[in-house]
């Protein structure tokens, strides 16, 4: 594994509590990009018009190119969307939104308290998590005669590369998507399979 050690979750958690009489619904989410967390926020508050909060947290990408956000959603500033993210960031998650929605309950928690369910609730969702390795993935296109194509298979798979389709013309064309860490060594491989006649195209 390449210097990025964080992880990624294998699919969402849901988890809920109630303070004082408020409900929180905890959601964490896998995402690839700021679109997609934004989408699936609005997501949420199409399925809760009626809560008085939807509050979220989410980090992607790698430690170089990090994008993150978070809100409070109308609680007080700091009380909410702050303590998610602190505990999103300490999990070593990425890829990951949080999204708490709250049902108000009739009584008030104070600041201290908001920190603590909101925290709380972040917490619960990501010891419910399953992971997997953060991975840097780059597309690639290989040109791969009929003769050659069992092998070539048989490779991407040693490598644990993911094959994101196939095109069965007078070749096979592959798109394929290679952890950066492991590109040499599968040209390499590659190159010694097919002789050197592989073509493989950045896309």
């Amino acid at each position: 594994m390449g210097p990025d050690q964080r992880s990624v979750p294998t699919g969402p958690v849901r988890a809920e509590d109630e303070v004082r009489r408020s409900r929180f619904l905890a959601e964490l989410t896998p995402v690839p990009d700021r679109e997609s967390a934004e989408a699936e926020i609005t997501r949420r508050r199409r399925e809760h018009p009626q809560a008085s909060h939807v509050v979220y947290a989410f980090i992607t990408g790698s430690a170089r190119s990090e994008v993150s956000g978070m809100s409070d959603d109308g609680e007080p500033r700091g009380t909410a969307g702050r303590p998610v993210m602190e505990i999103l960031k300490g999990s070593g998650l990425t890829n990951t939104l949080i999204t708490v929605v709250r049902y108000y309950g009739g009584t008030n928690l104070g600041t201290g308290g908001l920190v603590r369910a909101y925290g709380d609730a972040a917490r619960r969702v990501i010891a419910g998590a399953e992971r997997r390795p953060f991975r840097i993935l780059r597309e690639y296109t290989l040109e791969v005669p009929y003769d050659l194509h069992r092998p070539v298979r048989t490779i991407l798979e040693e490598f644990r590369v993911e094959i994101r389709g196939e095109r069965f013309t007078e070749q096979v064309e592959m798109v394929i998507a290679c952890d950066e860490d492991y590109r040499e060594s599968l040209e390499g491989a590659l190159r010694n399979v097919s002789r050197g006649t592989l073509r493989v195209c950045f896309t």
